[in-house]
C-alpha cells in the first residue's frame, strides 16, 4: 500500500526534539519551521506537564500544540485545555501513600500544579522559570501534606524520582488498580491514569485535527513513546533509543544529539532525500540526555 502523506508530526521531547543540554539544536528548529511551510502540523507529544513543555519551546522561540503529561492533558499553542484525562482520588491518594511510605522523592502534577513529596524539594522549572511559570497561573506546593490536598483534586501523574531503589517501588506500584505505570528513562518511574498514554493522546489530538493515523508522523526514544510509535503511520524511533522503542518503530533516525528529528523530517515527512534507515536491524541506542520531570 503507498504511504500516505504526512500531515502531522508529533515528538517527544527529552532525548528526541532537545539535544545537548535539554536545548533545541537549530537543525530542529528549522526543520519544524520547513515542515509548518509544507503545511504539516507540528506538536509536540511529551511526558512534561504543558506548562514545562510550552516554557522550554518558548525558548527556542517555538509554539505548537502540547500533547502533555504522557497524553493526559492536550492542549493548543496558547495552553488552551483541549482534553484532560485524570486519576481517580482514591487511586492518587493510594499512589501517594506508597511513595511516602517507601522515602521515594516524587513530583505530583495537577491542573496549573506541581507539588513535591519533600519540602525542600523545588521542580526545576520552579528555579529556572519560576516567574515565568507563575505567569502561567502555575502553583508549586512543597511538602506530604500540600500533596495530599493536592490528591484530593484532579491528578495527571506521578513521577518518581530514583532516590530509592525503583525496582520495589515498580513492584509495589503495579499491584495498584486503574494506573498504567511506565518510565521516560531508567532514572525514574512515571505512573498514570489506567488507557492514558501518548498513543491515546496522540489519536484523539489526531481527531481533533481531522487527521487519519496513517499520516502521522511520531518520533520518540524510551518506554513511554512506544504506544505512540506503534499508533502513528510513521513511528520514527531515534538512533539513542532504547531497543524497545526501535523495536516498536517502524524507522530509525539520527540521534537526538545529531539532529535526528530534522533527518526524519526531512527524509519522510518532507521526503527531500535526506537520510535515515529503516528499522528492521535496529540495534540498542545510547542513552540521551538524563530526561527532565
Amino acid at each position: 500500500m503507498t504511504d500516505q502523506p504526512v500531515r502531522l508530526i508529533a515528538a517527544d521531547m527529552d532525548g528526541t526534539l532537545l539535544g545537548i543540554n535539554n536545548q533545541i539544536p537549530r537543525q530542529n528548529i528549522d526543520a519544524i519551521r520547513e515542515a509548518r511551510a509544507a503545511g504539516i502540523t507540528v506538536a509536540v507529544c511529551t511526558g512534561r506537564f504543558p506548562e514545562n513543555a510550552y516554557l522550554k519551546l518558548e525558548d527556542s522561540g517555538i509554539r505548537c500544540p502540547i500533547i502533555g503529561t504522557n497524553g493526559a492533558q492536550i492542549v493548543d499553542e496558547g495552553l488552551r485545555p483541549l482534553i484532560s484525562h485524570s486519576m481517580e482520588g482514591e487511586t492518587a491518594r493510594q499512589v501517594l501513600e506508597i511513595l511516602l511510605s517507601m522515602g521515594a522523592d516524587a513530583f505530583i502534577y495537577g491542573p496549573k500544579a506541581v507539588a513535591t513529596l519533600r519540602p525542600d524539594a523545588r521542580h526545576h522549572t520552579e528555579v529556572s522559570h519560576g516567574d515565568r511559570a507563575r505567569a502561567l497561573g502555575l502553583a508549586y506546593l512543597h511538602g506530604p501534606e500540600e500533596a495530599r490536598k493536592l490528591t484530593e483534586g484532579p491528578v495527571h501523574k506521578f513521577y518518581v524520582c530514583n532516590n530509592v531503589p525503583l525496582e520495589p517501588v515498580r513492584k509495589a506500584l503495579e499491584q495498584v488498580e486503574h494506573v498504567w505505570v511506565t518510565s521516560s528513562a531508567p532514572e525514574n518511574i512515571e505512573v498514570m491514569p489506567e488507557g492514558i498514554d501518548k498513543g491515546r493522546g496522540l489519536r484523539e489530538f489526531a481527531a481533533l485535527q481531522h487527521i487519519s493515523m496513517s499520516q502521522v508522523m511520531a518520533l520518540g526514544d524510551y518506554d513511554n513513546d512506544i504506544p505512540m510509535l506503534r499508533s502513528a503511520g510513521y513511528g520514527v524511533a531515534m538512533g539513542n533509543a532504547c531497543r524497545a522503542a526501535k523495536e516498536a518503530a517502524r524507522f530509525v533516525t539520527g540521534n537526538c544529539w545529531d539532529g535526528g528529528f530534522a533527518q526524519a523530517v526531512r527524509a519522510w515527512a518532507l521526503k527531500d532525500g535526506g537520510e535515515g534507515y529503516r528499522a528492521d536491524a535496529a540495534q540498542p541506542g545510547h542513552a540521551g540526555p538524563d530526561p527532565l520531570p
